[in-house]
C-alpha cells in the first residue's frame, strides 16, 4: 500500500528526465513503480549538481554520524513556494528564534532562515542555547517580541528547561520542529514551559527537503504527505517519488533511511504517515539481533527514566556487530532495575547476560551524548573497544 497517488505516465516521464540528468536508466518494458530502479545518494548528488549549474545552490550534507555523509546541492529557493501552499506556520509580524545549529553543512538553520524570509516575518539566527544560558536572554527576547521558535526537540526542550528553571515567562505561541522524534519527557517539558504553544512539524532530509508536514490540529507523531508525491513503505527504507517542478531535488524511488507506515490523524486530512524509525535500526550483539528503538522504548518505560541512549562497543563481524551494549539514561531510576527490566523484556538479552555478564550494562548519567554538528541526541553512539 502506497501513501499518496501519482499517475503512472507522470512518474515514467519524471524517471526518463532523471535518467538523462544523472539518474538511473529506465527499462523499456517498465510498467509500474516496481519496474523502476531504486535510487540513492549517488543519483541525488548527480541530479542536484546538474540542477545547480544555472542558478547556483548550497552544498549541504546529511548523515556522517554513523556513515559516510550524503551531499546535495540545494537550490536557493529551498522549495518554499511549494511548501507554503500547504503549510504556513508563520505570518508577517511574527518574530522567530532559530535554535538550529548553523554551519557544518547542516541545512536546517538555513532552511528556517529562508522560511522566515518567504513568510515575510522576522527571525533571530541564534543557534542552540544550554538551559543555564536562557535566563540571561529572556529579557531581550521579550523586549523585541519573540513569539515563535524553531529547533530540534532536544534544543526546544533545553530552551523550555531554562525557562522553567529561571522562573520567568517567555510567551511563545508557535513552535516548529523537525530532525528528530519527540520523547515523552521532552514534550512534557516544552508544554510545561509554553502552555499556549502550537506544534508545527515537518519531515524530510537534506536530500529531499520537506516531504510531509503537520499542524497543531494533528497528532504530534503523524504527518501528511505533500501533494505530487508517493511513498512506498519498505522495511529496508521507504521509497519516495515526485513529479513536477519546484522541488529542491526531483526523485523517483529514492531510498529514504526511515521506515514509514500509513496512519490516521485526528485532523481528518488524507495521506497521513508515521515515521517508525531508522531502517538500519538493528544491531547484532553476540549473535542476537536487537532493535535499538525497541530497546530504548523499554528503558524509557521504566519509572524514573527521563531519556535514554545506547552506547555500543564495536565487534569484529560486521559494521553492525556489537560486543558490548551500555544503556545510558537520565533520571532517578535505579540502574539495577533498568538492567533487570531490559533482560526480562528481551529473552535473547537474558541469555547473553548469562554467558557474557559484561556484555549488557546500565549507567545513570547527568546528560546524554549529542552530535556536535546538529545538537541532536542520537539513539545510539559508537565507542571503540579498549586496546589490550
Amino acid at each position: 500500500m502506497t501513501i499518496g497517488r501519482l499517475p503512472w505516465h507522470d512518474i515514467l516521464a519524471q524517471a526518463r528526465w532523471l535518467a538523462d540528468h544523472g539518474g538511473a536508466p529506465v527499462p523499456d518494458d517498465a510498467a509500474g513503480l516496481e519496474g523502476l530502479a531504486v535510487t540513492g545518494p549517488a543519483e541525488i548528488l548527480a541530479i542536484s549538481r546538474h540542477m545547480s549549474r544555472d542558478g547556483g545552490g548550497i552544498l549541504m550534507s546529511s548523515g556522517g554520524t554513523t556513515g559516510r555523509p550524503k551531499l546535495t546541492f540545494v537550490s536557493y529557493h529551498q522549495a518554499h513556494d511549494r511548501l507554503l501552499r500547504q503549510w504556513r506556520p508563520l505570518a508577517p509580524g511574527n518574530l522567530m528564534l532559530n535554535l538550529f545549529t548553523p554551519g557544518r553543512m547542516w541545512a536546517s538553520h538555513y532552511y528556517m532562515q529562508a522560511l522566515a524570509e518567504h513568510s515575510r516575518c522576522d527571525i533571530i539566527p541564534a543557534g542552540p542555547h544550554s538551559p543555564a544560558e536562557i535566563a540571561d536572554w529572556i529579557p531581550m527576547w521579550n523586549d523585541v517580541g519573540v513569539d515563535a521558535v524553531c529547533g530540534t526537540p532536544t534544543a526546544l526542550a533545553d530552551l523550555a528547561r531554562g525557562v522553567l528553571d529561571s522562573g520567568l515567562v517567555l510567551p511563545l505561541r508557535k513552535l516548529i520542529w523537525m530532525a528528530e522524534p519527540w520523547t515523552d519527557d521532552k514534550e512534557k517539558t516544552v508544554r510545561a514551559a509554553f502552555p499556549d504553544i502550537g506544534f508545527w512539524g515537518n519531515y524530510g532530509s537534506v536530500e529531499t527537503y520537506v516531504m510531509a508536514t503537520n499542524t497543531p490540529a494533528c497528532d504530534l507523531s503523524v504527518l501528511h504527505l505533500m501533494p505530487d508525491q508517493v511513498i512506498e513503505p519498505d522495511d529496508a527504507g521507504a521509497l519516495l517519488s515526485r513529479r513536477g517542478t519546484g522541488w529542491t531535488v526531483p526523485t523517483v524511488r529514492y531510498r529514504l533511511g526511515d521506515r514509514v507506515a500509513p496512519a490516521e490523524c485526528r485532523c481528518g486530512r488524507p495521506d497521513a504517515l508515521r515515521v517508525l524509525g531508522r531502517a538500519d535500526d538493528a544491531i547484532k550483539l553476540h549473535g542476537a539481533l536487537v532493535g535499538i528503538g525497541e530497546a530504548l522504548s523499554v528503558v524509557r518505560a521504566q519509572p524514573g527514566v527521563r531519556d535514554a541512549q545506547l552506547v555500543l562497543t564495536r565487534g569484529t563481524e560486521s559494521r553492525h556487530s556489537v560486543r558490548q551494549l551500555t544503556v545510558h539514561f537520565t533520571g532517578d531510576a535505579d540502574p539495577g532495575a533498568v538492567h533487570e527490566r531490559l533482560l526480562r523484556e528481551f529473552y535473547d538479552l537474558g541469555v547473553i547476560a548469562q554467558h557474557h555478564p559484561d556484555a549488557i550494562t546500565t549507567e545513570r548519567v547527568t546528560a546524554l551524548g549529542r552530535v556536535e554538528r546538529t545538537n541532536k541526541i542520537p539513539p545510539m553512539l559508537w565507542r571503540e573497544a579498549a586496546q589490550p
